[in-house]
């Protein structure tokens, strides 16, 4: 083998690896003197002409959370906190660095620990790489709990591969592949494929509410959100979407809507009935004037739920129906 002693001077090779490497090499004896290399004064940011390398220099650069308990040097050299593991050093213009030290001790004549030589490492990169990674970890975990419906990851085909809260969630499991379409009404799962089909295609966000199966039979309405997940070129890779239970608020908004009147409504059924003003006035118990107001509203009327009531139960029970479906409100007899 070549021997590199041949050639170069120890000295000259150990500069060139701190150098290169970015480390830097101590030793301390058993009665706690230090030696410093360049390249550990460069580490801790001193000028070797200036400071002389002691235990409590090198205390003094450590940052105060990442110090072990007072003691003296004599007894720390041997301490397992400097012979091996990482710290935070404080530099004299303030800079913080990660180091990490490893060390080997030297036995004397008798068997008994004559120094230690060390060796420290600026890894302050490496602490920071993983640094955005945890910090999109601890987001997104936030995330799945939070998340009031199943987080999935879907394939352009359709498929749901991964369901992403799904621990306290038994019944997501039943999304998996493609079984949320087996969920879906029968004469509802062609077109639920076809909107899939056509965002898959477009690379257009996927929006659309559909009723699922429950385990007892039942449906319940769900908002299913998706969008792409793409690669650098743009192709899509996978969908990230989200199913929501939207079934009470779904049901409550329409109860909301069909709860109330139209003006118009409240003329045309009068009108079926071929009542008058101050019939309908008698009936309610509502003055005439208001009755005329009411009716020339254009909308929903603007009324106490209890008078609302009053107005449809006297009209229902004279035989008047009252419709909301997609169109405008309307009336008919029953």
């Amino acid at each position: 083998m070549l021997q590199l002693e041949k050639y170069f001077d120890p000295s000259d090779i150990l500069r060139f690896l701190e150098e290169k490497i970015g480390t830097g090499v101590w030793r301390c004896d058993a009665e706690g003197r230090m030696q410093w290399s360049r390249g550990f004064y460069g580490l801790l940011g001193l000028d070797p002409h200036s400071v002389a390398p002691s235990y409590a220099e090198l205390e003094r650069r450590i940052h105060p959370e990442d110090r072990g308990p007072p003691r003296d040097p004599r007894e720390s050299v041997f301490d397992r906190f400097l012979l091996e593991g990482e710290f935070r050093i404080t530099r004299p213009n303030r800079a913080l660095r990660w180091i990490r030290v490893q060390s080997e001790t030297f036995l004397n004549a008798a068997g008994e620990p004559e120094c230690v030589l060390g060796i420290a490492v600026d890894v302050t990169e490496q602490r920071r790489s993983p640094q955005p990674l945890r910090i999109e970890a601890g987001r997104y975990a936030a995330l799945t709990q939070v998340a009031g419906g199943f987080l999935w990851v879907g394939s352009r085909d359709g498929r749901i591969t991964a369901l992403l809260n799904a621990e306290n969630k038994p019944d997501a499991q039943r999304f998996f592949g493609k079984g949320w379409v087996d969920l879906l009404p029968e004469e509802e799962r062609e077109a639920a494929l076809q909107n899939w089909a056509t965002a898959a295609e477009t690379g257009q966000p996927y929006d659309v509410q559909h009723r699922l199966r429950q385990s007892d039979g039942s449906y319940r309405w769900y908002h299913c959100r998706a969008v792409p997940v793409t690669e650098a070129d743009g192709s899509i890779r996978e969908w990230l979407g989200i199913s929501t239970d939207v079934h009470q608020e779904r049901f409550s908004i329409q109860h909301a809507a069909t709860s109330r009147l139209t003006g118009a409504q409240l003329r045309a059924a009068r009108g079926m009935l071929n009542w008058s003003v101050k019939q309908l006035a008698a009936r309610t118990g509502i003055s005439a004037a208001v009755i005329r107001r009411l009716e020339e509203e254009n909308g929903l009327l603007r009324l106490p739920d209890e008078t609302l009531t009053v107005l449809r139960d006297a009209l229902s029970s004279a035989g008047i129906e009252f419709t909301f479906g997609a169109g405008k409100p309307g009336v008919r007899p029953r």
